[in-house]
């Protein structure tokens, strides 16, 4: 159980460097100091990406590493 926690875990601490990227890109692309309208469109491209990500990170550590109930009825 032990090898199963710390392998989640370090699933989740190197998905944070493609999104570490993703993050510098977008600040180059956007330019949230230049307007306010850039910075709102930041936050929302921002705000989707961690609902996406989240999303894309659940559903691969639910299909990499299932629960196995015994003997339940589910």
């Amino acid at each position: 159980m032990k090898l199963r926690n710390l392998a989640i875990l370090l699933l989740l601490a190197l998905s944070l460097i493609p999104i570490y990227y993703l993050y510098r890109y977008m600040m180059r692309i956007i330019r949230p100091r230049q307007s306010a309208a850039r910075l709102f469109l930041f936050l929302l491209a921002n705000f989707l990406l961690v609902i996406v990500y989240t999303m894309l990170l659940v559903g691969l550590v639910v299909k990499l590493f299932p629960l196995h109930h015994v003997g339940s009825s589910f």
